[in-house]
């Protein structure tokens, strides 16, 4: 019986190996046989499911977004300082993510497609999070805007100088930065 292969299953397998191996390597340093070891499959099988290595960096991208995503972009009531923080790159496997979306910043002006993946994910974040804050704040959208910048430049720093920036240190700075847009606006309990 022939074996039934979930294709974006694998194509998610393949696009999480090549992740890691940008992490490893860098972006410039990454090599399809790099990928394919990781994903445990041949060169032969990415390109099944790939038409060439840009796709495949782009598929990494890709998987790099929805993760960050999938930890601060679910719409919830008011965002708070440890939901947020989540984003940040405070484990190993967090500052892979980390250093493989980083990889991506200096690429991204020069390569349309990366471009356009950076500023969906940028976009996408930015609504759920000024949903979150519809209500709280007058201009949803700035206070989501100032809230993302603050992350990507604490995850930032903490990704170049990880010893410098323990987790308690990338928390205490986010909170000191976005706690007056959360909290400035924020309804207050009547005293009745």
């Amino acid at each position: 019986m022939p074996k039934i292969v979930d294709h974006e299953e694998r194509r998610r397998a393949i696009a999480s190996a090549a992740v890691d191996a940008i992490a490893a390597n860098g972006l410039n340093g990454v090599k399809l046989t790099d990928i394919a070891r990781m994903a445990g499959v041949t060169t032969g099988s990415i390109a099944h499911y790939f038409s060439d290595k840009d796709a495949v960096l782009a598929a990494a991208l890709e998987e790099v977004c929805t993760r960050l995503f999938i930890q601060i972009g679910q719409p919830d009531n008011a965002p708070n300082v440890a939901e947020i923080a989540t984003a940040l790159p405070t484990s190993d496997e967090k500052r892979k993510e980390w250093k493989v979306w980083l990889a991506y910043w200096g690429r991204a002006p020069h390569a349309p497609a990366l471009a356009q993946i950076h500023r969906q994910f940028y976009a996408e974040i930015e609504t759920a999070v000024a949903e979150d804050m519809a209500g709280i704040h007058p201009d949803p959208h700035m206070a989501a805007a100032a809230i993302i910048a603050a992350v990507d430049g604490i995850g930032t720093r903490a990704t170049l100088e990880p010893e410098l920036w323990p987790e308690d240190r990338q928390v205490a700075l986010l909170s000191q930065l976005i706690s007056p847009i959360i909290e400035s606006f924020s309804p207050q309990p009547s005293n009745s």
